[in-house]
């Protein structure tokens, strides 16, 4: 659900990136209170792994596809601070390295899937968290429920954002783009609630404690659960290698449910141009970086790479985000320790 430049209008899409970076510093600094030794491998594990699901576009209807946002998936494992940034870091890296989803329309794609995806997933997950046991299966139940809703109202994000800033005269209404919009990304979101709930239930059961979604339940293994947490996280580094590694070339090559809402009312040829028609795609412009060497998930200068830029995705985005996370860690343990050292006051004797 990448945003194409030109999409949406310069002033709307440079107010979505003042908003973004500002509830990205808000992110930043409550995220210092969740990042601890396990976590923050965690975290760039999580935003790894959903760089490599991003990769594996699924087939909803005829002619469309769709692919995991990951809002729910990560607030689910570390909190929607930490899931934030998690989904934020690989927007950044899909835009600046793959030139996916455009530079100047990156406050809109962080808005929509990072900051609203993550945020309605979270309070979604919380509610049912109460009406479910806080079991590995509870879990997987409530990051199901909370992934369909988070998908189909970060589908109606683009739509206010069409609605305060589009560049293309509509021969159709809002409301039927709305409808649409909500309709096919419904579906996606089934698949999406699928692909989550199977990894939150996986981890419950391996790493209980490393369920930010689970934290203070009664949990069925001890709190250092089966494996180290440096094998876990090498382990889901090993999973998500093969996803974009392997598992990517399977993907369907359909657009996906954003896409094809923007492609409606146009014609298009074997490879995707449009031929004829009038649609909201035709406002899209060429990426800035459409040249570049990772460009489309491709390898410049060599044919059927899909794999290989996958995996070059996926260790550059566990490598960032590791560096953010660590970082963000390590100024909450200096903060701690220069609060620890502050001289404590001298009391003041009372007067007799």
């Amino acid at each position: 659900m990448h945003i194409s430049n030109g999409i949406i209008g310069g002033p709307v899409s440079l107010a979505y990136g003042v908003v973004a970076v500002v509830l990205l510093a808000l992110c930043l600094g409550r995220a210092r209170q969740d990042l601890n030794d396990r976590l923050a491998p965690m975290a760039g594990l999580v935003a790894a792994f959903i760089f490599a699901v991003q990769m594996l576009n699924f087939p909803v209807l005829p002619g469309v596809s769709g692919h995991l946002l990951g809002g729910a998936l990560a607030a689910a494992l570390v909190g929607p601070w930490v899931g934030a940034l998690c989904v934020s870091v690989v927007l950044i890296v899909q835009a600046l390295v793959f030139a996916d989803g455009g530079i100047s329309a990156l406050g809109l794609n962080i808005s929509n899937m990072a900051l609203l995806g993550t945020a309605v997933g979270y309070l979604v997950l919380v509610g049912l968290m109460k009406l479910l046991p806080r079991t590995a299966a509870g879990v997987g139940l409530a990051v199901f429920g909370a992934s369909i809703v988070s998908v189909v109202l970060a589908s109606q994000g683009f739509v206010l954002q069409f609605v305060l800033g589009g560049e293309v005269p509509l021969t159709i209404g809002y409301g039927q783009i709305s409808a649409t919009m909500a309709g096919v990304h419904a579906l996606i979101g089934i698949g999406e609630g699928l692909i989550a709930a199977v990894t939150v239930t996986t981890v419950a059961k391996v790493r209980p404690d490393l369920v930010y979604a689970l934290r203070g339940a009664r949990l069925e293994r001890p709190a250092t659960g089966g494996l180290p947490t440096r094998v876990f996280v090498l382990g889901g580094l090993a999973v998500a290698a093969v996803l974009a590694g392997g598992v990517s070339y399977l993907a369907s090559g359909s657009p996906d449910g954003l896409d094809a809402t923007t492609l409606a009312g146009c014609t298009v040829d074997a490879d995707g141009a449009i031929t004829g028609g009038s649609c909201i795609a035709q406002r899209a412009a060429d990426h800035e970086l459409g040249g570049s060497f990772l460009a489309d998930y491709g390898i410049k200068g060599i044919d059927d790479a899909t794999g290989l830029a996958g995996l070059i995705g996926v260790a550059l985005t566990f490598a960032v985000g590791l560096a953010i996370f660590w970082s963000v860690r390590r100024r909450r343990h200096a903060a701690a320790e220069s609060a620890a050292s502050e001289p404590t006051p001298a009391a003041v004797p009372a007067e007799k």
